[in-house]
């Protein structure tokens, strides 16, 4: 499926995601699948999507009893169409029950609110022409919930591709330079807007042979919950996987953990991590060959789960600004990428880059693997998510996943609701990873990726700064 740069700017796009940011072309011919986009939250009980032309605009709201439109007006005519279920339309006075079958037509500017009368109802409205409002993202009759309120800080201009963000306890942040953009500096802490390397110049690279004194390509970073800061390096060049780990307080390293050749081959792409400090295990996701890396932080044995489907792109194009996105000179199928822990470190949460949806396994599975089928067994689809880089999951139960089709930070609720929290397509612009630091911050890193070598095939088309931003959750 072809999707135009900007088809959709504020709606669902696969399974999972609020508002589609893919700009239109007018007069061009869309071909759209309609099931694959995504529902938009817009209040208690209520959801939509749309898509629209150079003059109409189509949307389908699905709702519940009790779930309202508040009173407002536009200038487009509205026609509604009820294919399931009853709403009450109130305007200039008058209550309209409109009931399956029924349709209303609304002319512009005429002030009127919907009720829903029953559970299950389906509204297909049509306008004429597109609502701009909803495309710009500054409709406020429901208190201004439209995306793109929230207001983002600059943390960091860099002139090189920031990887991943993590934030430690007292808000120190630090940030690994994507091995797909630099080899001077692997890891940073930034200071006062600056990429100062960490723990000193000594450890990076620095453009030299990788060897094991120092790094060679970092890129997913996390803090547990002992406030240690934990890199895996993938070992690209130096062709092993290392574990590395921090006392911020010191700026020392206090583990360097080697993963073995058995379970981390050279070619290994393990590009995140997440820790599980209660039981002493690390969890990495490999890319190359789809898997999760199970490592025992005391004995530093390690296991795999691998050879399930969950583990492995979908076949679907990624599309970014009109265009499908290519990863080794074909269309992109990146596998397992984010990994996530749940608050107690009994769930491990997953899925593919190239993939719309979001999966978990008991950890205790992971940690007593003897049987690829008995752990496969264990794995639940938790919902779905929209192709991403990173994810977060709260302490309440929340995912939180970079957005990459359309420039957005999209939350995924504990009843598996999808909505996007921000959204720029001017900004986001290949969000890597997203990040909760203190006092409810929330911190992205910005690398547009897809313009790197290894995604066009060719010259580098980013264009500096990027970005470390900020944002209130």
């Amino acid at each position: 499926m072809y999707i135009l740069k900007k088809l959709i700017v504020l709606s669902f796009f696969t399974f999972a995601i609020m508002h589609v940011a893919v700009a239109q072309l007018p007069k061009e011919i869309q071909h759209i699948k309609f099931d694959d986009l995504g529902w938009e939250k817009l209040a208690d009980k209520l959801y939509r999507k749309y898509v629209f032309g150079e003059q109409g605009m189509l949307a389908l709201f699905k709702m519940d009893k009790g779930a309202k439109v508040p009173l407002h007006q536009h200038s487009n005519e509205q026609t509604t169409y009820i294919t399931k279920g009853s709403v009450k339309v109130t305007m200039q006075g008058r209550d309209y029950i409109v009931k399956a079958g029924e349709v209303l037509v609304i002319p512009g500017n005429i002030p009127h609110q919907f009720e829903c009368l029953e559970d299950g109802t389906l509204d297909i409205d049509f306008f004429a022409p597109p609502r701009r409002d909803w495309i710009d993202g500054t409709a406020s009759y429901f208190g201004n919930q439209e995306v793109g309120k929230k207001e983002l800080d600059v943390v960091a201009q860099l002139d090189v591709r920031p990887g991943d963000v993590a934030v430690s306890a007292e808000g120190r942040v630090f940030s690994t330079i994507h091995p797909l953009g630099s080899q001077q500096l692997q890891l940073v802490e930034i200071v006062d807007g600056r990429a100062v390397p960490y723990p000193n110049l000594n450890m990076q690279k620095n453009g030299a042979k990788a060897s094991d004194a120092t790094f060679d390509a970092m890129l997913g970073l996390i803090f547990d919950k002992q406030n240690r800061l934990w890199v895996v390096d993938m070992g690209l060049e130096f062709g092993k996987t290392r574990l590395w780990a921090f006392d911020i307080q010191h700026n020392k390293v206090i583990e360097k953990i080697t993963l073995p050749t058995s379970i981390a081959p050279k070619g290994t792409f393990a590009q995140d991590v997440t820790i599980d400090e209660k039981n002493g295990w690390a969890y990495l996701a490999d890319i190359a060959d789809p898997g999760i890396i199970a490592l025992n932080l005391k004995t530093k044995k390690a296991t795999r789960f691998g050879k399930h489907f969950s583990l492995n792109a979908e076949e679907k194009d990624m599309i970014i600004d009109g265009k499908v996105v290519h990863f080794g000179g074909k269309p992109a199928r990146v596998a397992i990428d984010p990994i996530t822990l749940s608050a107690d470190r009994e769930t491990l949460f997953y899925g593919a880059m190239n993939g719309t949806g979001w999966y978990s396994i008991p950890t205790k599975v992971l940690r007593e693997l003897n049987s690829t089928q008995l752990a496969s067994d264990q794995v639940i689809k938790v919902g779905d998510k929209p192709f991403s880089d990173g994810a977060l999951t709260d302490s309440e139960g929340n995912h939180y996943f970079t957005n990459l089709q359309e420039h957005a930070i999209t939350k995924m609720d504990k009843e598996g609701n999808l909505s996007h929290i921000i959204q720029d397509e001017n900004k986001l612009l290949w969000p890597d990873n997203v990040y909760q630091g203190p006092d409810d911050w929330m911190y992205i890193s910005i690398n547009q990726l897809n313009t790197t070598p290894a995604f066009t095939g060719g010259k580098d088309r980013g264009v500096a700064p990027y970005f470390i931003y900020r944002f209130k959750k």
